[in-house]
């Protein structure tokens, strides 16, 4: 039996636009070695721009403009945007830290207490766009 070669790639696409997502996602999800050596420290103590370049930079960029690959195809919070800095609390950041709205994974179960206030701190320190 011959398989049609336009089915056969629809079927070859789907499975890697499968797999890229699986991987993309992955990716945004992983914490690193920071994150782990940081688990206990109080929150003054946590290196809150580490952690944020080891977990949130690969989709919300080094500068918090989410123009990263990975940004753009999971439309990622521009955290330059003034707008959302404006209508945007501490306890909101906190939330979607812990809860990971629309694409963004939860970081609840991979980064403790301290270090989710820690960074949702460093993100109100990125400067809105004028």
């Amino acid at each position: 039996m011959k398989v049609k070669p336009s089915l056969m790639n629809m079927n070859t696409r789907k499975i890697v636009s499968l797999a890229a997502c699986a991987m993309i996602a992955a990716g945004c999800a992983s914490t690193g070695k920071l994150a782990r050596e940081q688990a206990g420290y109080p929150r003054g103590n946590v290196d809150a721009r580490g952690l944020f370049m080891e977990n949130c930079s690969r989709c919300h960029g080094q500068d918090g403009r989410a123009k990263t690959f990975h940004g753009r195809l999971l439309g990622a919070q521009n955290f330059t945007d003034a707008k959302w800095h404006a209508g945007t609390s501490n306890d909101d950041i906190i939330r979607a830290i812990k809860t990971g709205p629309k694409t963004m994974p939860a970081f609840d179960k991979k980064l403790s207490e301290a270090e989710i206030e820690a960074v949702a701190a460093y993100v109100q320190t990125i400067e809105p766009a004028q």
